[in-house]
């Protein structure tokens, strides 16, 4: 009777208990998702290499458009086209998908947002002034948009840290006290 009651004690337990964090995560993206999510990181670089910084703000995540509305993602992508010179070339030497946690903070300790999926690019890029000493990298994050840039070192180097899909928890701690018009 006492072994009965544990076994179906032990079984409740396992069933109520809360779901492991990477319970959530999606199934890692297939060969054919990271092929369409190369094509539209193409467009997002060809719209920065364009100027039309527009089109390539429709081509960024929604959670990052929420925070940088047009006219800051123009100021920002311009600074970056100044800092650095024109963007000469660019490779993309290695492609994989990602979880939230394989992918990098930011320098202020921003992370990822879990239960998103994601795709890492690693570039070699070549700037007319600057000269990346390693590789920079692009993070593609799948939205109910499609493939979106969804943060990364690529071409954003003159704000100092990636432009990441904050979790839950940033969001509110910085949550601005303004309204977004987009």
């Amino acid at each position: 009777m006492r072994t009965a009651l544990f076994t179906i004690a032990a079984a409740l337990a396992v069933l109520t208990a809360p779901a492991p964090l990477w319970a959530d995560e999606p199934e890692p993206a297939t060969r054919e998702e990271i092929v369409a999510a190369h094509e539209v990181l193409v467009q997002w670089t060809s719209a920065f290499q364009a100027g039309d910084y527009r089109a390539q703000w429709r081509l960024t995540d929604s959670r990052i458009r929420r925070w940088h509305d047009r006219r800051r993602w123009k100021d920002w992508m311009t600074k970056a086209a100044r800092r650095n010179g024109a963007l000469l070339s660019y490779e993309v030497e290695a492609a994989a998908p990602a979880q939230a946690e394989d992918i990098p903070c930011t320098e202020m300790g921003h992370c990822f947002r879990p239960g998103v999926k994601y795709i890492l690019f690693l570039i070699r890029s070549e700037y007319e002034v600057a000269h990346p000493a390693q590789p920079e990298f692009v993070v593609m994050a799948l939205s109910d948009e499609g493939w979106r840039f969804g943060g990364g070192s690529f071409l954003n180097r003159p704000m100092g840290e990636t432009s990441v899909i904050m979790t839950v928890r940033d969001e509110r701690r910085y949550s601005p006290g303004y309204s977004i018009q987009n």
